[in-house]
């Protein structure tokens, strides 16, 4: 499994990305960055989009990814979430107001939509292209979900956006063959009050969370690092003395 990083900030400034991963060049992970960082022939590529939660810095990529590729995407890509996620987007997206709705959009050189909102279930394994993806509920301020995401090989843990939380590690306790987690620490330890209150994560509370998994040798991939705060997290992250922790940054390409 090859797992590019095309974006793993939680803000935005030069230089730092919003949250968008790629899969073997076909699966993204969240839309936050994906037309920023992709050409458009790499663009092409993508055939189906998992969506963690309908915040901004997780789906605005979406419209443009669908305005780029009208009129050049004969079979559309398909966008997976759960109901209450798919319905946020039906909602507060693709809505014809702030954007057009790309998920009906057709004419004589788009004869089918770009985008197909699809529904997990949750807790339960689906097919999602040449992977198994199973959407479990986390901890945040709007219904938001993790990603178990699987082929014959390897199996990665995708948690986004959570503050403290229980279930998704009593599932992936299950998985022995657990490849990498990605998680995120938003902000420094010194501002653990506005992460409680937002329903993030800091690098005390990460070290936390991944030891209610109890496998120790497991890579942790950091993620979504508030720019403003990006040395002094990383500062934090280092105090743990966590070997397996590795700080993610935009271009990074890994395989499990």
């Amino acid at each position: 499994m090859k797992f590019r990083v095309l974006g793993c900030s939680g803000g935005q400034v030069p230089g730092h990305n919003l949250s968008s991963f790629l899969i073997d060049d076909s699966l993204l992970i969240d839309a936050g960055s994906a037309t920023a960082a992709l050409s458009l022939r790499a663009q092409q590529k993508i055939t189906d989009i998992l969506v963690t939660h309908t915040h901004l810095d997780h789906v605005m990529a979406l419209g443009t990814l669908a305005d780029n590729l009208y009129g050049k995407c004969q079979k559309g890509i398909r966008v997976w979430s759960t109901r209450e996620v798919i319905d946020g987007l039906k909602k507060f997206f693709f809505n014809n107001h702030i954007w057009p709705d790309f998920t009906r959009i057709t004419d004589a050189n788009q004869r089918v939509a770009v985008l197909k909102l699809c529904r997990l279930a949750k807790r339960r394994a689906s097919l999602v292209g040449a992977y198994s993806v199973t959407a479990i509920p986390v901890n945040h301020v709007v219904p938001s979900v993790a990603f178990l995401i699987g082929n014959k090989k390897t199996l990665l843990l995708h948690v986004g956006d959570t503050g403290p939380t229980e279930e998704v590690w009593s599932i992936a306790r299950k998985h022995k063959k657990v490849s990498a987690i990605v998680l995120e620490a938003s902000f420094p330890n010194r501002l653990q009050e506005l992460a409680d209150v937002s329903r993030h994560l800091t690098p005390q509370t990460l070290e936390r969370e991944i030891d209610k998994l109890g496998m120790n040798s497991v890579p942790v991939l950091v993620t979504h690092l508030k720019p403003e705060y990006r040395g002094e997290i990383i500062a934090d992250l280092r105090s743990l003395e966590k070997p397996h922790l590795k700080v993610l940054k935009d271009g990074d390409v890994l395989r499990f």
